[in-house]
């Protein structure tokens, strides 16, 4: 039987928990943002202590957003390194770029086989809004890592759809962890933006609105591993530097220090 104070007690620690969990959540989103525009690149030490000043909130629910980013595979910690942003490695990438090859083509075929006309829309108009995006970056003067980042949320955005047309949960689910990761490790290796051939995104949701889904799944293939070999290549050179950290410092922030 439930008593007053009890009922109280059990009141209180709730509202707790959900404060706590919601202050997690907001040093996840920050966290990732700063990782994803290049403040934070690969090998920069996070201290718990600092980022819960920094965001005037206990080191508790930092060590909680650290963790969670653990699991994604954007920061890892090392017993002589510390807590910081993950160096991947070139084996690491390559393996990435395998898996995404495997999920992707699935995905492609899949949609081809089964996406109903609403998803198809939505495809080509986001294939659009994708190319739209990258082609702004190129223009003078109109590149930065918050731009890039959004670009590449657009980008995210069209691949996810791909995938959400199958309504397989845990395709879904291993597509969307394998491009984010992805995703990190390229924006934050780039030494300048490169734009993609014109209509690149718009010509693959043409292949798989259009194609066969043996066609689809091949034009997926060529999109996966387009500069694949040349972004393994750059973190094969970068393995080989003694002072790595210090060379991760890339895109916008390398412009910065012009």
């Amino acid at each position: 039987m439930y008593t007053v104070n009890g009922i109280l007690k059990t009141g209180i620690t709730i509202m707790a928990r959900t404060a706590e969990t919601r202050l997690s959540e907001k040093a996840y989103a920050y966290l990732k943002k700063a990782i994803f525009e290049g403040r934070l690149p690969p090998g920069s030490p996070l201290s718990r202590r600092r980022l819960a000043e920094e965001l005037d909130m206990s080191a508790v629910p930092v060590g909680d957003a650290i963790l969670r980013l653990e699991g994604e595979g954007l920061i890892e910690s090392r017993p002589q390194a510390g807590t910081r942003v993950k160096i991947a490695t070139p084996d690491e990438i390559h393996g990435n770029y395998v898996l995404r090859e495997a999920l992707e083509t699935h995905s492609a075929r899949l949609f081809a086989e089964s996406a109903d006309d609403r998803f198809r829309r939505r495809l080509l108009a986001a294939a659009k809004k994708v190319d739209a995006s990258y082609a702004t970056l190129a223009g003078p003067g109109a590149y930065s890592g918050t731009r890039r980042a959004k670009a590449e949320y657009v980008h995210i955005a069209f691949h996810m759809l791909i995938a959400q047309a199958s309504k397989v949960a845990v395709l879904i689910s291993e597509i969307e962890r394998s491009r984010v990761l992805l995703f990190n490790w390229i924006f934050n290796v780039s030494m300048e933006f490169e734009r993609f051939p014109d209509r690149w995104h718009c010509y693959l949701a043409e292949a798989l609105v259009n194609g066969s889904p043996a066609e689809a799944a091949e034009a997926m293939r060529r999109h996966v591993r387009y500069r694949q070999d040349e972004v393994i290549g750059r973190f094969r050179a970068l393995a080989c530097e003694e002072t790595i950290g210090s060379r991760m410092v890339r895109g916008p922030q390398r412009r910065n220090q012009r």
